[in-house]
């Protein structure tokens, strides 16, 4: 369980026509890619908000630091849409995390939709007890058919029960077991720029999913020697890892596989290890539950996931 424990609060599922707000607290976005998604959401009956300062540019970001978290917080203080759905990833949102007000996003939860830069939000949010986040695409990425599994996110949106259940190949089991924790993480660049501050959460009892992109294998070894050595891997109940695009070393440069890296890693372990799940920075991506309550069962080739009770906004465990 997530340490200190707290409610688990589940913010409701999508419903059919609902308006969603979109929003930019990270990279610069591109207008011809958004505007693809937003005519894909309203495709699908869900009209777009989108907030004042999605398209605006300060550097690599969508605006300056005060314009990106003014957006989110006008946002927490309505009423409505009760879903946001991030316009890209990229970098900014550990900027503006102290501006942030993180306590009334949890007393007044809404449904998150986004991948990459997400995960310092989403784990910012497990500090005080698990918030159900949806780790899937970007609006940016609605418009490109291939680049998400367009099922698992609809069903995973609508609270389908089918979402639930994730199943993964025996080739793919690193360290067999089983373990039951919340699943909390998301990109691994992200997780370890979080240790040591005020937005980092307890790993103890979780289930860990991560993943990465553009990241050489001995990069990817560092940060999850970080983690280790920050102990955030000791009381671990399972790994999920994701996408790993980009992750080789150069042709020619002396390197360990990062298949390697995870075998090396299961040697210590006492958690049960799957990788090559298909979610993260890959074509197809899978919408992952965040801050869900699961159990893991490499024997059984699956994970599932303690199905949700929604109450009004949110739900106490």
């Amino acid at each position: 369980m997530i340490h200190p424990p707290g409610p688990a609060i589940v913010p409701a599922f999508l419903r059919p026509g609902e308006p969603v707000a979109v929003v930019a607290p990270s990279g610069v976005v591109d207008r011809r890619r958004l505007d693809k998604g937003i005519a894909y959401l309203e495709s699908k009956g869900h009209p777009a908000l989108v907030a004042p300062h999605v398209m605006a540019r300060h550097g690599y970001f969508a605006g300056n630091d005060e314009a990106r978290a003014a957006d989110l917080n006008d946002l927490i203080a309505m009423d409505t849409p009760r879903a946001w759905f991030f316009a890209r990833g990229g970098y900014g949102l550990t900027r503006i995390l102290d501006r942030l007000d993180l306590g009334a996003l949890r007393r007044r939860p809404r449904l998150l939709l986004g991948y990459s830069d997400i995960t310092a939000l989403a784990m910012a949010l497990q500090r005080g007890g698990p918030y159900l986040v949806h780790y899937g695409p970007t609006v940016s990425e609605l418009g490109e058919p291939k680049a998400f599994d367009e099922r698992s996110l609809w069903r995973a949106l609508y609270g389908s029960r089918s979402s639930f259940h994730l199943t993964f190949r025996q080739g793919d089991v690193v360290r067999a077991g089983r373990g039951s924790g919340v699943v909390i993480g998301g990109c691994l660049s992200l997780l370890a720029s979080l240790i040591g501050t005020p937005y980092d959460p307890d790993y103890r009892d979780a289930i860990l999913f991560w993943e990465e992109v553009n990241e050489e294998p001995y990069r990817i070894d560092r940060m999850l020697t970080q983690l280790r050595n920050a102990g955030k891997l000791d009381r671990l109940r399972g790994m999920l890892v994701g996408s790993l695009t980009g992750c080789e070393a150069p042709a020619g440069k002396p390197s360990l596989a990062v298949r390697q890296i995870l075998l090396e890693l299961a040697q210590v372990a006492t958690f049960p290890i799957v990788w090559n799940v298909r979610a993260g920075h890959v074509p197809g991506k899978l919408t992952m539950l965040l801050g869900s309550p699961a159990s893991l069962n490499t024997y059984r080739r699956e994970m599932k996931y303690r199905v949700p009770r929604i109450r009004g906004l949110g739900m106490t465990a």
